[in-house]
């Protein structure tokens, strides 16, 4: 004998077997990124600085640093992924109505709105993750402080002290065995003014200059510079 079954069962049936289903699929691929935020309020914490942070150079530096938004990150180095990351060797772009920070390796070139605030920093090559040989540079420039204008911490370095001293090494030419000094400098320090020819390697070697040709700094001195101002990151 053949049963029939009610339509009304069949099409319960089927709904159920489809929110099954679903649930199913919801299950595998795991929740929204608005859902994990709400499901780990630490990461949500992190997605929160990370949308803060101005520039895409600093939010990709923030990203390896807090291991893609799961891992706590050092308030300072917040702040140093918050300030102005560029590889450009042209300050005067940031000092337009429309800043325009040059790209680098671990970012993109962008404009932002103003640099109110904000000051050149480093984490041009790579991020910065452990803060123990950063303060160590620190404690070691400080010896520099006799020198006007020299930045004591590079990784926050005005836009109007780095456009002094490009200016300085654009328009000072050493005489014969100050370049000679110099030289020598270049070969015995790790890697020069900087590790890219950016705004910091200019900076770095109108520094130089003025330590060569006013304090009488030798090539060691200079190499001795060179090593604790660092800012690549890495």
């Amino acid at each position: 004998m053949k049963m029939e079954i009610p339509v009304k069962y069949l099409v319960t049936g089927g709904l159920s077997a489809v929110a099954t289903v679903f649930f199913i699929f919801i299950a595998y691929h795991g929740p929204s990124v608005s859902e994990s935020a709400s499901l780990h309020p630490a990461n949500s914490q992190l997605l929160g600085i990370y949308n803060s942070i101005p520039t895409k150079t600093g939010k990709n530096v923030f990203l390896v640093q807090s291991k893609n938004l799961t891992k706590s990150v050092d308030p300072e180095l917040v702040d140093l992924d918050s300030q102005i990351i560029s590889c450009s060797p042209n300050v005067n772009d940031l000092l337009t109505s429309s800043p325009n920070i040059g790209g680098s390796c671990t970012g993109p070139s962008v404009h932002i709105d103003s640099i109110d605030g904000k000051y050149l920093s480093g984490q041009c090559c790579g991020a910065l993750k452990n803060t123990t040989e950063y303060h160590e540079h620190l404690e070691k420039l400080k010896q520099y402080s006799d020198i006007s204008d020299i930045p004591l911490n590079p990784y926050k370095t005005s836009v109007d002290v780095a456009k002094k001293w490009i200016d300085y090494n654009n328009r000072t030419t050493l005489s014969t065995s100050e370049q000679v000094m110099y030289n020598q400098a270049m070969k015995i320090s790790s890697e020069g003014p900087c590790c890219c020819h950016c705004w910091h390697y200019y900076v770095n070697e109108g520094i130089a200059k003025k330590m060569i040709h006013d304090y009488g700094y030798n090539a060691q001195q200079v190499s001795d510079f060179w090593d604790v101002s660092d800012i690549c990151g890495i």
